[in-house]
């Protein structure tokens, strides 16, 4: 089941969006669910008590709360959800780096690009969906890879790190690690011989280092000199494709 929420104080267009989504959705056999909001504060305070969404489409310009400040407040509590950001202009594509969008709509709709990033997001979310598995003390474990923050390997233990502040540990080697994440189109970046990170939780990087957050939580990492030059131009284009460019 995907969870949709469409956030948009015009009445006849939340209508009309919401129809062509279950058409695209019965289209691509995907079982979906749509809650429609009619300001960003409804929107925020409902998400603030712990209803989720894989998937929001959000107006930018609305009477009560504008889409770029709920996002602000959303993105403090769901890293990973999929924003999708509607509006009639384009002075607003700066501001909307912040809160990092996955794609831009301009209205009036055009039904192709509605559907191709309804089905973008529905692969995102797929990916965002799937789970890391290991062996420890003779027990298969896993956790969910949209959850890890970061992969460490110190002397021959490979820790993982995750959002809820707690660490699992297995015997391996970060090779193995990062090229089944690379075989599942993880977007995990291997910044030293000792760390594979996710990108979802970068936000920012100088030249040697690269920071992190979680939870409000910075923690900043070294990146390895012969790696440098690759990481930056994989942040470049990871960022080109998370905001459709």
């Amino acid at each position: 089941m995907l969870r949709i929420a469409i956030c948009d104080d015009d009445v006849l267009f939340t209508g009309m969006l919401e129809k062509l989504l279950r058409k695209e959705a019965l289209a691509n056999g995907i079982d979906i669910e749509i809650d429609v909001f009619f300001d960003g504060s409804m929107l925020e305070k409902y998400v603030c008590q712990g209803n989720l969404y894989d998937l929001i489409y959000l107006d930018i310009e609305m009477e009560q709360e504008n889409g770029i400040e709920a996002a602000r407040h959303i993105r403090e509590i769901d890293k990973s959800v999929l924003l999708i950001y509607i509006s009639g202009y384009e002075q607003y594509l700066k501001e909307l780096f912040e809160v990092e969008p996955f794609r831009f709509l301009s209205k009036p709709l055009e039904n192709d690009k509605l559907s191709r990033y309804f089905q973008d997001a529905c692969k995102r979310i797929g990916e965002n969906n799937a789970y890391y598995q290991f062996n420890f003390n003779k027990e298969i474990r896993k956790v969910a890879l949209k959850d890890v923050i970061y992969f460490e390997s110190r002397n021959r233990i490979i820790h993982i790190y995750l959002s809820n502040d707690e660490i699992e540990s297995f015997y391996g080697k970060l090779n193995d690690v990062e090229k089944e994440l690379n075989e599942k189109n993880q977007r995990f970046l291997r910044i030293h011989q000792s760390y594979l990170v996710n990108y979802d939780y970068v936000r920012k990087m100088n030249f040697s280092n690269l920071e992190i957050e979680c939870n409000g939580k910075l923690t900043t990492l070294q990146i390895s000199e012969d790696r440098q030059k690759k990481i930056r131009m994989q942040l470049c284009e990871l960022a080109s494709r998370k905001a459709g460019i």
